[in-house]
């Protein structure tokens, strides 16, 4: 048997206990030790037993030839594999696995589509036709003849549970950062000085006294700068404060750089501001960086829930969907050459998919959404970001509330203790009450951002920069956008009507596309 994997086993120790009280005895102090003969304890189910991030590979030839590759529960940590009739290539980014094909793999057309529709490439799809992702909890099994997928296991039907209050779960987080920062060497937190990340630098230097936190700020004055409030978070907790500041004339020469870490395109432009954040944080000699997402997918933070819960209408499923596109469908489709918006009509769409991933059944509308954007979500569109930019700056991202026992708490969590009416996220804000300042506790939730309006304002240096990549996109040149379109998109933002964020995400688009149709 040989095994490999990516990513960290948060409760190896006690797993390692397990395995004595079998006679087994495992050597060193590494995570990585106790996965073989975990899984020859208890087979393919070993994990189920797993508390961490991880993506796993295993070949087993006691019975045969046969390879099997897993995915943790939420995909935090990503695993890209192409499968064939002669057996499976895997990479845990998408350049190291088309380096391992003998030729580059065709382009996905609907790639494009998911693109605009998701703001990145949802979860099992790529820029290339026979690339894949592997979901959340999902199994790959290869026997040497053909590949198998197997869906991550349904899981079991949970009753609200009173029991799930904010103590439990203030008492749960102390659980987990505890077991997640054992390491020898120094933490950073990510501090943006909202809830999430306050509430870690707490919890954190209540277990070690070598936690510093990082905040990112932009050049200028912006309504979105959190500074004052990441500063305070640090105060509370006693840490010191680093301060990376994003500088306007910088911005062109990082977003290459930038887009080759994702590796996939991803059309947040805060995306900039973790890549730079990430390169000051290894700079300064730290490998493991804890960060707040998930919390807002699992205990129902963003306001487009409190909306959603609101309608009445059979329409807020396509408003909802609306909320997470780069813009709604109907304008982003507007962008498309005709003869792409025909191949995507004859076949089935992005938005299609999208839409019947969010009508799976749920036990209410709240965990309908909740359900929809933890599985797909969250995994595509943050989770990946964050592992890609972390490890290209050779940090390891940890997320506390991704943990396993968390989604088992928030699911069983009752609906009004996540949100009630414009209270979201209430749970939370109760456990975290007593561990963050009260600048923190008085504020309105503002998610982690970058000023692109302000820093793409036409005359400036990212102005210039874009409307250079958009003069003559290559993804014109191959059918997939209209050239005139993208060109009103310009001159409607340079007559002054902001079109900033679908600017933004055309240029990273641009620059992610790797080439023509196969």
């Amino acid at each position: 048997m040989s095994l490999v994997y990516n990513g960290e086993i948060y409760n190896f120790r006690a797993l390692r206990e397990e395995l004595a009280s079998h006679g087994v005895s495992v050597e060193g102090d590494c995570d990585g030790s106790v996965l073989l003969p975990y899984y020859e304890l208890h087979g393919e189910r070993f994990v189920e037993r797993l508390e961490g991030m991880y993506a796993i590979a295993l070949v087993d030839l006691r019975a045969g030839r046969r390879l099997r590759v897993w995915s943790d529960p939420l995909a935090v940590k990503t695993l890209y594999y192409r499968a064939t009739d002669e057996g499976v290539v895997f990479a845990s980014e998408p350049e190291g696995l088309t380096a391992l094909c003998e030729r580059t793999p065709p382009l996905d057309p609907a790639a494009v589509d998911h693109y605009l529709n998701w703001q990145c490439l949802p979860g099992g799809s790529t820029w290339y036709r026979g690339v894949s992702t592997l979901l959340p909890g999902e199994r790959l099994d290869h026997d040497g003849h053909r590949a198998t997928l197997r869906p991550a296991p349904v899981p079991e039907p949970v009753a609200p549970d009173e029991r799930c209050d904010s103590t439990s779960l203030r008492t749960l987080l102390h659980h987990e950062t505890a077991r997640m920062c054992l390491q020898r060497t120094p933490v950073a937190v990510q501090l943006s000085g909202g809830l999430d990340s306050a509430l870690l630098a707490t919890l954190l230097s209540s277990h070690r006294s070598d936690v510093t936190g990082f905040h990112v700020t932009h050049e200028g004055v912006h309504d979105s700068d959190e500074e004052r409030y990441a500063r305070a978070a640090a105060a509370h907790a006693g840490i010191p404060l680093e301060v990376v500041e994003v500088r306007e004339a910088e911005v062109p020469d990082l977003l290459p750089a930038m887009v080759r870490a994702l590796g996939t395109p991803n059309a947040t432009p805060h995306a900039l501001s973790a890549h730079l954040l990430f390169r000051e944080i290894s700079a300064a000699g730290f490998r493991v960086c804890f960060v707040g997402d998930g919390a807002d997918e699992q205990f129902g933070g963003y306001r487009r829930y409190s909306t959603a819960l609101d309608a009445v209408d059979d329409a807020w499923p396509e408003r909802y969907l609306d909320r997470l596109s780069l813009v709604p469908r109907d304008e982003y489709r507007q962008l498309y050459a005709p003869g792409y918006r025909e191949l995507l009509d004859a076949g089935s769409s992005s938005r299609r998919q999208a839409r019947r991933l969010l009508d799976e059944a749920a036990p209410s509308r709240l965990e309908q959404l909740l359900s929809f954007d933890r599985l797909h979500k969250l995994p595509a569109l943050n989770l990946r970001k964050l592992d890609h930019l972390s490890m290209a700056h050779s940090v390891e991202g940890r997320v506390p509330y991704c943990q396993p026992e968390v989604t088992r708490f928030a699911r069983r969590t009752p609906d009004p203790a996540k949100v009630d009416g414009d209270r979201r996220k209430g749970i939370l804000w109760d456990a975290g009450a007593p561990l963050i300042p009260p600048a923190v506790r008085g504020r309105r939730k503002q998610p982690f951002t970058f000023p692109v309006s302000h820093f793409l304002r036409p005359g400036g240096k990212l102005w210039d920069f874009t409307t250079d990549v958009l003069d003559r996109p290559r993804l014109c040149a191959a059918g997939y956008l209209s050239e005139q379109a993208v060109r009103e998109v310009l001159t409607t933002h340079a007559a002054g009507h902001d079109r900033a964020r679908l600017l933004w995400g055309l240029m990273v688009l641009e620059l992610s596309f790797p080439g023509t149709p196969g």
